[in-house]
């Protein structure tokens, strides 16, 4: 093997695509849901394919993808505090 290549187990890449198939999923509901004019669930829905990609981009790195020139890590403290907020709100429910 090269010193370039990398072996990824058939699970991981398995777990990729479907990751892959539930982003575009979730990108079509957003937009059924922006033109229904339900903003609020367009936007829980764009959060959560958000999350999903952010998660395999983090993992496609950890294998040894190389970050694109430029690259700087996001600032999502917000969103942190409001996934924290409404966590402990669905378990005091």
């Amino acid at each position: 093997m090269k010193d370039d290549e990398i072996t990824i187990r058939r699970s991981q890449l398995t777990e990729w695509a479907e990751s892959l198939i539930h982003m575009n999923h979730h990108g079509t509901l957003v937009q059924r849901e922006i033109d229904a004019g339900n903003l609020d669930r367009a936007s829980h829905l764009a959060e959560r394919a958000r999350k999903r990609a952010w998660k395999m981009l983090n993992e496609l790195f950890g294998c040894g993808a190389e970050k694109p020139e430029g690259y700087s890590e996001p600032d999502f403290s917000d969103t942190i505090n409001e996934e924290k907020e409404e966590n402990e709100s669905q378990q005091a429910d």
